[in-house]
């Protein structure tokens, strides 16, 4: 039998190969542990943020510099507000150049040549630091100014979203802000348009939390599953209760995040203090959150009821509305302030309508890019394109699905 030399030893060829064979084997394991202890043990360890120092009464005197982001018109032209929902990106390798996610963004952006973006939430899941920092990058890149809300997903990777809101106000042209800190959520705020010193559009902010809203279950509200839904409304007929009290019956919304009444009050006092600052004008607004009104619920009934006209809507559903249960109020003030006259929300991926309800258009955001549940037809963003006179006019803007998919590749196997 051979004996091989191992230094000053010799070592039976019986032992040696086995040797030869483990000692890599162990090195690799090691090296393999030790980056996922210094490296994914980083990227997993959650971190917190620095909250806004800013409290809100309702007898604060407003001031529009401090109490709104003010951007300026060209009075030439119109002023387009892109938007883009449910990014939901899970991870920084699925935001490269060459994927969808980019690609998609960029094309919308190419497409609407918009003079600000909106990110209406679910931005990313999963490592949301590292995706928020190339959030960052890739839309500054644009050098177009940009604001996001927060979605119910946002707050479920590695940062809360304090620290989230941190990262983007180091961004060079993001315009979040987190807005006073006894209000629920993060990221309460409005954006005044002016045109030639006069304020002819705002936007509202706002975040509409997780799925934590709690009510009365006995005021919920229940609808039958009759054959007319099965054929005009067969996403709301498919969640149907089999069984119970309520079988064949349809529960309206859920426990899903919503307003509450003081950032209604907050809606309130900001566009009393616009009108105020805009000499006693007021000016047409609109509004973005993440998780839809409950009236878009009533706003869908009423549409399909009268015949689909596509003069008040358009647009489809592929999914039962995934709004809170009931309402707290926030539609009743539009329609009395009456200057919001677009809601723009994201949080249902399927759903794309767009219906005049009540004098105010409610509407969906397109699902931006191929995370997370998706229709390849139904993909791009959505404008509000707002003229001369303020007046805001809703449209969708579908881009072609192009790069690689986040199924695709090595990397997106391992962290899919």
């Amino acid at each position: 039998m051979y004996n091989f030399f191992v230094g000053a030893v010799n070592v039976q060829r019986s032992v040696a190969l086995p040797l030869f064979i483990i000692l890599p084997i162990l090195f690799v394991c090691l090296v393999v542990i030790f980056y996922f202890y210094m490296i994914w043990g980083l990227r997993l360890k959650y971190k917190t943020g620095v909250r806004s120092s800013t409290v809100w009464q309702p007898d604060d005197k407003f001031s529009l510099e401090k109490d709104t982001v003010i951007l300026n018109k060209d009075p030439q032209n119109d002023f387009v507000i892109l938007t883009l929902a449910d990014i939901q990106v899970h991870d920084l390798f699925r935001m490269k150049k060459n994927r969808v996610i980019y690609k998609t963004i960029e094309g919308a952006i190419k497409k609407a040549r918009p003079d600000l973006v909106v990110l209406l939430g679910d931005n990313c899941w999963g490592y949301s630091r590292q995706c928020y920092k190339k959030l960052v990058e890739i839309m500054d890149e644009f050098a177009i100014p940009w604001a996001p809300v927060f979605g119910n997903h946002d707050c479920e990777g590695n940062a809360d979203v304090a620290y989230l809101a941190n990262i983007m106000e180091g961004s060079k042209y993001c315009l979040f802000r987190q807005g006073p800190r006894n209000l629920p959520g993060m990221g309460n705020y409005a954006i005044t348009i002016r045109q030639e010193q006069k304020i002819i559009h705002t936007l509202f902010l706002f975040d509409t939390g997780t799925w934590d809203f709690e009510y009365d279950e006995t005021k919920a509200r229940y609808i039958d599953a009759d054959e007319e839904m099965k054929e005009k409304m067969p996403a709301f007929y498919a969640e149907r209760i089999t069984d119970g009290a309520n079988r064949d019956r349809i529960k309206l919304g859920g426990s899903w995040g919503t307003l509450s009444y003081q950032q209604i009050d907050y809606y309130k006092w900001l566009l009393a203090g616009i009108t105020e600052a805009n000499g006693g004008v007021k000016p047409e607004s609109s509004m973005y959150m993440h998780i839809p009104l409950y009236e878009y619920n009533d706003g869908y009934f009423e549409w399909i009821k009268g015949g689909c006209d596509p003069d008040k809507g358009f647009g489809e559903v592929n999914e039962k509305i995934c709004s809170p249960a009931l309402s707290t109020g926030m539609f009743d003030a539009i329609i009395k302030e009456d200057s919001t006259k677009n809601v723009v929300v994201g949080h249902d991926h399927e759903n794309n309508l767009s219906v005049l309800y009540k004098g105010v258009r409610l509407s969906y955001g397109m699902k931006c890019a191929d995370e997370c549940s998706w229709r390849e037809y139904m993909s791009g963003g959505s404008t509000v394109t707002v003229d001369k006179e303020g007046k805001g006019t809703f449209s969708h803007v579908y881009v072609r699905p192009e790069g690689l998919r986040h199924k695709e590749g090595l990397l997106a196997k391992i962290f899919r």
